[in-house]
């Protein structure tokens, strides 16, 4: 099955890559900022400014070309790219038809363990992305793939598809990963692949572009912005695109040119972001809340944001006299400076 590789869809992805700002620090934790600072990484055809004392994990080639930057102290720090990833079944008739048909001595098929990704969207294809990530193809390609367990969608903005037949999304998102959450901003594209005929092979999509960058939901704020110029910053040698032109040189017809940055794309994005609607923002917090089990209270009288675990206001309303700070309130619906406050830790700052 021929795919619809192009290196110019791996470029592409990079030209789509936004910023995003979050705040404040892990629950029970106080606000501190975390700082970081770039280096030069050579990677022989591709070079990028990554983080001091990140890792970087290339794999693949031309289209598929993918690599993950992390920070091996907090893997939540990441930035990611995957030329293309799956395929992904669209239905789950069609993932049944092909095990059977596997089971009764039919060819082996290597993305009958992949998932059902029903609808076809850009943020559902993310949604199954830990699915993705556990089967052997994606292991073999690269076993340290992003997992992003448990992923909250916040919001899901349609871009225009640099694919035809396809469809993109810049998606803000909170995840999971060794009991810790994460927040991150992801651009993906999906684009169906062989349509459903009854029998097996078809019903089949793929996921191209799918670039990301992450940190713990708390530092997000603080390290966004040097990401996004870890991002901009990637080039990639001209001997190494025409070598992928002369491997399929009808499929690269039109590439961008090596060593193209990001910076001015990124710029009209970024801008673009910096607009966005300000509920998303306390939908994040929110449901930062609801996952980890948490709620903030504020004090009308100095402002300040406390967090406690769930439920604790329900009892400090019983007894709220026997403390000096006795006026402690959930924070209002609406409260946008409130929800975008780093609370402290409640229990080490009641009094």
């Amino acid at each position: 099955m021929k795919k619809p590789h192009s290196l110019k869809i791996v470029l592409a992805a990079f030209l789509l890559l936004v910023a995003c700002q979050g705040n404040g620090q892990e629950a029970k934790q106080e606000a501190k900022e975390v700082t970081l600072t770039l280096e030069r990484f050579d990677g022989g055809f591709f070079s990028i400014d990554k983080p001091e004392d990140w890792q970087v994990i290339p794999a693949g080639a031309c289209a598929n070309f993918a690599f993950l930057i992390r920070d091996p102290a907090e893997p939540l720090r990441q930035i990611f790219f995957f030329g293309e990833v799956g395929p992904v079944y669209m239905s789950l008739q069609q993932k049944q038809i092909d095990f059977q048909y596997v089971s009764m001595g039919g060819f082996p098929s290597s993305w009958l363990d992949m998932p059902v990704v029903n609808p076809l969207t850009p943020s559902n294809f993310l949604a199954q992305f830990h699915l993705i990530a556990q089967t052997q193809v994606a292991q073999r390609f690269m076993p340290q793939c992003p997992r992003l367990e448990n992923l909250q969608l916040i919001s899901a903005v349609p871009q225009q598809s640099p694919i035809s037949g396809g469809s993109t999304e810049l998606i803000r998102a909170l995840f999971a990963e060794s009991k810790k959450l994460g927040e991150g901003l992801f651009l993906a594209t999906v684009v169906p692949l062989l349509p459903f005929t009854g029998g097996p092979g078809g019903g089949i999509a793929q996921g191209f572009l799918i670039t990301g960058i992450t940190a713990p939901k708390r530092e997000f704020q603080d390290i966004e912005s040097t990401l996004i110029k870890s991002v901009q910053s990637f080039t990639i040698s001209q001997s190494y695109v025409n070598d992928c032109l002369r491997q399929q040189e009808s499929a690269y017809a039109g590439i961008l040119k090596a060593g193209k940055t990001l910076s001015e794309t990124a710029d009209i994005i970024m801008q673009g972001w910096e607009n966005r609607n300000r509920t998303d923002d306390v939908i994040s917090e929110k449901t930062s809340d609801a996952i980890l089990g948490r709620e903030r209270l504020y004090d009308p009288d100095t402002g300040k944001v406390y967090d406690f675990e769930n439920g604790f206001y329900d009892k400090y309303k019983l007894d709220h006299d026997i403390y000096e700070m006795n006026n402690l309130q959930l924070l209002p619906q609406d409260g946008y400076d409130l929800w975008m406050k780093a609370p402290l830790d409640g229990h080490r700052h009641l009094r």
